[in-house]
């Protein structure tokens, strides 16, 4: 089993109070009630994300660091997420 890591950025909605979370270095987004929905989520959708890329063989980018992230994405909330995958 191998482990991918890469940076989240946390979106509130003013409007609803539930959150977005989005992986800038794969396009993924996702959304929950809570931050800790989100997390499940975006766990959920790397694993996919990678399970997919490795059927298809596809090149997957390079995690961005967290200082690069919280650089490009300022004012809002910046963790890693981490997913692991079950071998090819």
């Amino acid at each position: 089993m191998k482990s991918y890591t890469y940076p989240i950025v946390f979106i509130k909605n003013a409007d609803t109070g539930a959150y977005n979370g989005y992986i800038p270095d794969l396009a993924i987004a996702c959304e929950g009630a809570t931050m800790e929905a989100v997390i499940a989520e975006a766990q959920a959708l790397l694993a996919r994300f990678f399970e997919l890329s490795f059927k298809y063989n596809t090149e997957v980018p390079t995690p961005s660091s967290l200082e690069e992230t919280y650089a490009k994405w300022k004012g809002y909330k910046v963790m890693c997420v981490t997913a692991n995958v079950g071998s090819k």
